[in-house]
């Protein structure tokens, strides 16, 4: 089917990639493009291939889950990144999401909740695994690294109409534009310009930063 979510795997290890990739084989509303073992290689895989969804691995040799998710998302926006983490908390999911990632799953979580979380990215939703802390998602004030920058003051909260701080806390509760819509009882193309104002006003590239800052500025 034309409408299946396009996956693809990157991780090291390859067994766990191969039980990942047996699993999402199973769900019909997936369609696993690849897997492989590096960010350098997804980057070569998405010149060529329509990708939805990327499951990264955040611990890897050479090009981490960070910085392979700032190169993708350079090379394509639209792309949705879905980070795969050992452990639930750290600066390194910090930095993760601030580079883009559209949220976090733990490896040791049901392949169900992996499944779940793939299509709730693909939804526009951010998707944060069990384990998440209010401290994951403070970042932090000093010392920010430079994909951080957004995070700094004069976020531009005021310049926001009453309509896009409601999208904005539904945003930050990791809903997608469908689920936004029925609840605020607007059309999906409404919430995607409701959006769009958001990310630019609070000078933003992605959903899951304008989460972030709303969250650091207590915005619920």
């Amino acid at each position: 089917m034309n409408d299946k979510i396009k996956v693809l795997i990157v991780d090291d290890h390859p067994f766990f990639r191969e039980g990942v990739k047996l699993y999402l084989n199973t769900d019909s509303e997936l369609d696993l493009v690849a897997g492989v073992s590096s960010g350098k290689q997804a980057l070569e895989i998405i010149t060529t291939t329509k990708v939805d969804v990327i499951v990264m691995d955040l611990q890897m040799p050479g090009m981490d889950g960070i910085s392979s998710t700032e190169a993708l998302l350079e090379r394509d926006p639209s792309l949705r990144i879905l980070m795969l983490t050992s452990f639930g908390g750290g600066e390194k999911i910090q930095q993760a999401l601030a580079a883009g990632a559209a949220g976090y799953c733990l490896k040791d979580a049901p392949p169900a909740e992996l499944a779940i979380a793939i299509k709730a990215v693909a939804e526009g939703g951010t998707y944060l695994g069990r384990g998440i802390t209010s401290q994951t998602l403070t970042l932090p004030t000093t010392k920010a690294a430079p994909s951080d920058h957004f995070c700094m003051e004069s976020a531009g909260f005021d310049t926001l109409t009453e309509r896009e701080l409601d999208v904005l806390r539904l945003l930050a509760q990791g809903l997608g534009n469908k689920e936004i819509a029925e609840k605020l009882y607007v059309g999906d193309k409404t919430v995607k310009t409701h959006v769009a104002n958001i990310l630019q006003k609070l000078d933003v590239k992605t959903r899951t930063q304008a989460a972030l800052l709303a969250s650091r500025h207590g915005i619920f």
